[in-house]
């Protein structure tokens, strides 16, 4: 590595492959570009090179570091957890560390965040910058100091060779340094398949002093005395407020469109093909026009209702997609001493975004464009205002705003698509805010599902075949709906379902395959779109994992062995059994078969426990469930949770305790109480007490265990554990009153006519 002082021009800047810029301020004055200056050029936002090292740090005179990063905070500790890595690599003060996240002016492209990717992926990458940065600095400090770089030695940016010291800041005050490295890029982003390959070597986890310690999240004090902006609070110059009207069924096209009222001044009516829209001044204005305004949709009713909804799974046109298949199970099913069959069922659910959709954009004459918006995926949403402003993404600027948390929903940004069309049209910066009736009928939705479930045992209770059939709609358009009712639909492959989720246990003959559904509705929408469903904790997994782990509690029960063990007979991943044996010790587990001894539906209120165990993308996971079931009125209380996790290296303890115990609340949810109905035209569950959420009251006590392995690299922490908290509530109820019940979700209604029914 090669170190070297030069000016550089703004194009030079941008182009200079491998380079640390080391510097004074954020952009020296000589290397900016005004605005108007670069539209003129033709791309006011030029694309950032990932094998720049300045594209991911810089270091400026005070000593303080400013790190880069394409992935963003989604309340899961990010930033912190990033700047913890930056400052260990560089050994650098953590105190010293600033993270900028999600702007496509200044970030790469690491792709969407989402999958558990940011420590896993981007996390990973962004180390290995920062070790490129230490040895660029070391080898300033051995020139300045006239000390081999072997002999100096760095604590908290201080560069020390025994006898002199200087730190980081003295080394670049007053210059703008390059430190040339050969950095080799392969793989994008989008794909998720970045891969950063440079000289330098990161430390071992034997010297960690940062990564690994319980430093509080840096966002928090902000959030809890009001200081922190989020996308709702952004406003621009010149904005206009706008309300969309969005269509009255799913497939509905605009008939005609009224006027407003006359006593609603400074308000006006924008619309364009299907999309209509209210735009004032004043946001209360925009939403009595959007009120106000009369306008007739066309009818459509083609959709089938959520009470036939899984048999219309069923029956839809599919493609068969095979996860997996070991020995030939029919024979092995033929011949088993007992067989066993199943059927497993999971609602559409809502991302349930607590604030709804949010966006400004900002359409300038020349045709460049910024956008404010909560976006998972910055650089994704500024090539899709690209394709709907028919423009390039050079032209288009995205400024990521911390949002509500999204589970997924950001994924796809509904708002800033449709504030970008708003403002090309009006000539004005826009601002769109859904309500939340909009959030609740046309945010893209977790997927109903359904499981046919088959296993075989022999005359000594072994397991001699396994056969899961699952029905999954799609879990991943990412289609805005703004631009398809405005005419302009962004370009991609038709959604489709599929498979998410490994199956580790060792069963002799198994055969795991789903039928890949499109959406419910879609065959018959003017806009391409049925009832849209996307990505949500744990897409995909999460409902293969509730059918498979919940099933694997009904074959414990009928062989009448202890469902912990009999999950440990059949993994021979010691990773695996360890979690599975921590979280049985931690939770108490009463090694038995199920149900418990007096278990019923006779005796008054009865309890019970149930396990479950879950492999997602290198994240091993375990829970037990405590409940009381209440057969008089169907009242689940999940008394306590119990999760236990190795997700590899530890980044911070505090932070991954945090993601546990939410993905724990979060999921009681999901199980307990929550399913998106829809008649034959649109969506009914329109609001909190239609669609009901977990309340504080009813929320419970969760304990967390940590497995640390140093050795191993981290991998995701945030969608592995949501996987086994519905199969264990659910095992729980059966060992309290010797009943099955299989259709999420556990609504007290539901679990009163199954326990009535079984009596």
């Amino acid at each position: 590595m090669t170190v070297q002082q030069k000016t550089m021009s703004r194009r030079g800047f941008l182009k200079a492959g491998g380079a640390l810029v080391v510097m004074t301020t954020a952009v020296p004055a000589t290397l900016r570009m005004p605005l108007a200056k670069a539209a003129a050029a033709g791309a006011p936002f030029p694309a950032i090179d990932p094998g720049n090292l300045a594209t991911w740090l810089a270091i400026k005179a005070d000593g303080s570091v400013v790190a880069r990063s394409g992935h963003v905070e989604l309340g899961q500790g990010n930033r912190t957890a990033l700047a913890q890595m930056v400052a260990e690599e560089l050994d650098a003060a953590f105190t010293k560390v600033s993270m900028v996240l999600g702007d496509t002016s200044r970030t790469p492209d690491q792709g969407i965040t989402a999958g558990s990717t940011t420590i896993r992926m981007a996390g990973i990458q962004l180390r290995q910058m920062a070790a490129e940065g230490r040895a660029a600095l070391l080898d300033l400090a051995s020139q300045r100091l006239g000390t081999p770089v072997e002999r100096l030695s760095v604590k908290d940016g201080v560069v020390s060779d025994g006898s002199t010291q200087v730190d980081y800041g003295e080394l670049v005050k007053g210059r703008v340094l390059t430190a040339v490295a050969p950095i080799k890029v392969t793989g994008s982003g989008a794909s998720w398949d970045l891969v950063i390959d440079g000289t330098a070597r990161p430390k071992n986890p034997s010297e960690y002093s940062v990564v690994g310690q319980r430093i509080p999240r840096l966002d928090i004090p902000d959030k809890v005395t009001g200081k922190a902006t989020y996308i709702q609070d952004v406003r621009v110059d010149g904005m206009l407020h706008a309300r969309v009207i969005h269509p009255e069924a799913i497939g509905s096209e605009v008939v005609s469109v009224g006027r407003l009222p006359s006593d609603i001044r400074g308000a006006q009516v924008v619309r364009k093909h299907n999309l209509v829209a209210v735009l004032a001044e004043r946001e209360w204005d925009a939403i009595k026009g959007a009120r106000a305004l009369s306008v007739e949709w066309s009818r459509w009713a083609k959709l089938p209702p959520s009470k036939d909804a899984y048999q219309a799974i069923r029956s839809m046109r599919d493609e068969i997609m095979t996860e997996m298949r070991r020995g030939d199970v029919r024979p092995a099913l033929a011949s088993a001493a007992r067989t066993l069959e199943a059927t497993y069922q999971t609602p559409f659910e809502n991302h349930g975004m607590i604030g709804p959709s949010c966006a400004v954009a900002e359409v300038r004459p020349d045709g460049s464009a910024t956008i404010w918006s909560s976006t998972q995926y910055p650089q994704g949403l500024q090539r899709t205002i690209a394709e709907v402003l028919e423009t390039s993404p050079e032209q288009v600027e995205v400024l990521w705003v911390e949002g509500p948390g999204c589970y997924g929903r950001e994924c796809t940004d509904d708002a800033g698509p449709e504030a970008a069309i708003l403002s090309k049209e009006v000539g004005r910066p826009v601002r769109v805010q859904w309500t939340r009736e909009d959030e609740h009928i046309y945010e893209p939705h977790g997927p109903g599902t359904v499981h046919d479930m088959r296993a075989g045992v022999d005359a000594d209770g072994n397991v001699v075949a396994w056969e899961h059939e699952a029905w999954m709609p799609p879990n991943n358009d990412a289609r805005p709906l703004g631009p398809a009712l405005a005419g302009r639909p962004v370009e991609t492959e038709w959604p489709l379902g599929g498979w998410s989720g490994d199956n580790l246990y060792t069963f002799p003959t198994s055969h795991e395959f789903a039928h890949a559904l499109r959406e419910l509705g879609a065959a018959d929408a003017p806009f391409g779109m049925g009832l849209r469903t996307n990505w949500l904790r744990s897409p995909g997994q999460y409902q293969i994992s509730y059918a498979q782990e919940a099933f694997v509690d009904e074959v414990a029960a009928e062989v009448r062995q202890d469902p912990l063990r009999l999950r440990v007979k059949y993994l021979d991943d010691p990773r695996a059994i360890a979690v599975l044996e921590a979280v049985g010790k931690a939770a108490g587990w009463e090694s038995r078969p199920s149900p418990k001894p007096g278990s019923g539906t006779s005796n008054g209120t009865v309890t019970g426990q149930g396990i479950a165990f879950v492999l997602r993308d290198g994240t091993y996971a375990a829970g037990v469930a405590k409940v009381e079931v209440n057969p008089d009125t169907g009242k689940v209380r999940v008394l306590n949770f119990t999760v236990a996790q190795d997700a590899g290296l530890i980044i911070n303890p505090l932070a991954v305790e945090h993601q546990l115990e939410s993905a724990v609340l979060q999921t009681v949810s999901r199980a307990m109480l929550e399913e998106v109905t829809f008649d034959a035209s649109n969506v009914t569950s329109t609001d909190w007490s239609s669609y009901p959420i977990l309340t504080m009251a009813d929320s419970p006590e969760v304990k967390t265990v940590l497995l640390n392995r140093p050795e191993i690299p981290p991998a995701g922490v945030g969608e592995a554990s949501v996987n086994v908290i519905a199969p264990a509530i659910s095992s729980a109820i059966h060992d309290a009153t010797g009943v099955r019940i299989r259709t999420l979700p556990l609504k007290p209604d539901a679990v009163k006519s199954a326990l009535k029914a079984e009596a």
